[in-house]
């Protein structure tokens, strides 16, 4: 699969270059793919930023030249981008839980953190239903949070039943005159390199409404083509609520997007919530992507 292929064609470039100087743009173009499509997307199936990994990787085989060589420590910390051996010392204690000194001692235990390989199934087991949509620009608000790396799961339920207990979800619906209990939609922006970025649970602020509380953020939607996926989730307490959502991003990113002619692009990613009923039982969700086609 030409998916595969570049993915693999990314990884060798980073092998080929843990000793020099890497860019992310370089380790994007080697799998012909824009920067911020390929960080999304490397995030997405490994758990890792792309820093994490070259960081991880340069340390273990930095932690194999001290076990096995008389290298001095200035020198392997240089050659793996460490500016001095103190920088190096701390980041070789976080990963492998002793100093460089400290490798070189007889039966050390160290980490071995491996290259990476990619195995993406196609399964085609159950439809992936999707819209191509071109929505324009508009004005959101709502609450906002910032949530790390890898820590979505955590922080977003939790700040989702917080802002639903203290009544703020209601102080939101009320600023755009929508009635109490009426769904949030959650709004994913401001992405870092290190995988953090914001979340915010908010609604579309009407053209020409009053003024907004100053304790709630204003979010402008830039006007954009999106991917819109579908799906279907029950609260009827059997099944864990939002397990069906994480499992359509999973898919987006592992099914999807290689198997497509299109790439994610810089922009807000929306979920989208609605009631089916009105005992507030079976819900429809919507996963907006924005995405381009590839040239």
């Amino acid at each position: 699969m030409e998916a595969l292929r570049l993915l693999k064609q990314s990884l060798d470039y980073i092998e080929e270059h843990l000793d020099r100087p890497l860019e992310i743009e370089a380790i994007a173009k080697a799998a012909m793919s824009s920067k911020f499509h390929f960080q999304r997307m490397f995030h997405a199936l490994t758990g890792f930023t792309v820093t994490e990994y070259i960081r991880n990787r340069r340390l273990t085989l930095a932690a194999e030249e001290l076990a096995g060589t008389d290298r001095k420590v200035i020198d392997i910390a240089l050659k793996y981008g460490y500016d001095s051996p103190e920088a190096f010392a701390k980041a070789f204690q976080r990963l492998h839980g002793v100093t460089p000194t400290g490798a070189r001692r007889a039966a050390t235990r160290l980490k071995a953190f491996p290259r990476l390989s990619f195995h993406i199934q196609i399964k085609g087991e159950r439809e992936l239903n999707y819209r191509i949509v071109e929505e324009p620009s508009y004005t959101v608000v709502g609450v906002d949070t910032r949530v790390e790396s890898g820590q979505d799961a955590a922080v977003i339920p939790a700040f989702v039943e917080k802002i639903w207990l203290d009544g703020t979800h209601d102080q939101v619906n009320a600023a755009v005159g929508r009635p109490q209990g009426s769904l949030l939609f959650g709004y994913y922006f401001d992405y870092e390199e290190d995988g953090a970025k914001r979340y915010l649970m908010g609604t579309e602020l009407p053209q020409g409404s009053g003024s907004v509380p100053e304790d709630l953020t204003t979010l402008v939607i830039s006007a954009q083509t999106y991917a819109v996926f579908e799906g279907f989730e029950s609260m009827t307490g059997e099944e864990e609520i939002g397990l069906e959502i994480v499992n359509v991003w999973r898919r987006i990113y592992g099914e999807w997007f290689p198997s497509s002619n299109f790439e994610q692009v810089e922009g807000t990613c929306i979920e989208k919530y609605y009631w089916l009923d009105d005992k507030q039982i079976d819900s429809k969700f919507e996963v907006w992507v924005p995405v381009r086609r590839k040239d």
